[in-house]
């Protein structure tokens, strides 16, 4: 099944990548992923995604290492894809902040 892409700018050193699978309106899987550029480099700051069969939060370091994980509760992936992409709209400030 193919994915759809799409990003969502939030300034000029900052955007989301969202990436999801549906079938007739629901959501099979999804990666939504908040980057920040720092120089020429492309940083993941955080993700939220599926891969693990339930909706969690990673929190990644500036090397690319998985910092920490907050699994979702009570949400299904159409509900979690929603979240994910108001949290780091909402709050990528604070996000980027807190990887420095």
């Amino acid at each position: 099944m193919p994915s759809k892409v799409y990003t969502i700018s939030l300034n000029s050193e900052t955007y989301i990548v969202v990436d999801f699978q549906i079938l007739e309106g629901e959501v099979l899987a999804f990666v939504v992923r908040l980057v920040h550029i720092v120089g020429h480099e492309q940083n993941d700051v955080a993700r939220y995604d599926t891969a693990h069969g339930r909706p969690h939060r990673d929190l990644v370091s500036p090397r690319g290492r998985l910092r920490s994980k907050s699994w979702l509760k009570n949400a299904d992936f159409k509900e979690a894809l929603t979240y994910a992409i108001n949290d780091f709209k909402n709050n990528h400030e604070n996000y980027v902040r807190r990887q420095r």
